[in-house]
């Protein structure tokens, strides 16, 4: 298997499928939903891990035109600004490491990191990593709003109970095949993630599965199944 965890995220295929998914599938009802609950239209967001632009493109059109959309890989920034801009959409998109941010202290009153962005960093010490940085850039009360595979009440919940861990991992770290390159990702528990976001001084406002806050649709089912939401805030 290869050990480059961040590999996927390079690869141009890997890109096009983010953003034929910023078009063809788009805002989830269940973002849709938080988003409209937690963020307003004058917040100062910033989206990490942002792909194809699927999640900012969606903000726009529902009136969010503060929103920084940011990735580490130059392969996303570049596709995302491509699909912003053929869908007239103004936003800036930039690189940026959710590991090491290169923003001020308290300088944006939401962050956004979905579809399982942080668990697909390159395990827990990455997270250890990003969610001080993430802590220290949102302003006192800004929300933190993201997404992780639930591997107790999740759809694979069965599968999880008889998995090892990876040799230089945790359990719930797995490698899942994709039609460009293998995908690294954590799956967590959600006494788990909480325990994380508590280590770094995040109140939890609130935690469901997506099918819990809203039915989607058969696309956005079959692009990323069941996952479970968490919005925290800065303490």
């Amino acid at each position: 298997m290869n050990s480059d965890r961040r590999a996927h995220w390079h690869h141009p295929l890997t890109a096009l499928n983010y953003a034929r998914a910023a078009v063809h599938v788009g805002l989830w009802t269940s973002e849709q939903k938080l988003i409209s609950t937690y963020f307003t239209h004058a917040d100062r967001i910033l989206e990490l891990g942002c792909g194809g632009g699927r999640v900012g493109l969606g903000m726009w059109h529902l009136g969010y035109q503060n929103v920084l959309l940011s990735d580490f890989s130059a392969e996303m920034v570049e596709i995302a600004q491509s699909v912003l801009q053929q869908s007239g959409a103004g936003l800036k998109v930039e690189i940026a490491d959710a590991c090491a941010l290169p923003y001020a202290d308290q300088s944006f009153d939401g962050v956004i990191f979905a579809f399982n962005g942080l668990m697909c960093l390159r395990g827990r010490a990455d997270r250890l990593l990003a969610l001080p940085e993430i802590h220290r850039i949102l302003k006192p009360k800004g929300k933190f709003l993201f997404t992780a595979n639930d591997r107790e009440k999740g759809e694979h919940q069965n599968e999880w109970a008889n998995e090892p861990a990876l040799p230089d991992g945790q359990l719930g770290d797995r490698w899942h095949e994709t039609d460009s390159t293998p995908v690294f990702m954590h799956s967590s528990t959600e006494a788990e993630t909480v325990a994380e976001l508590h280590q770094f001084n995040f109140k939890i406002i609130q935690t469901a599965l997506r099918s819990e806050i809203a039915s989607e649709n058969a696309t956005v089912r079959a692009f990323a199944g069941e996952t479970r939401f968490y919005v925290a805030e800065k303490a």
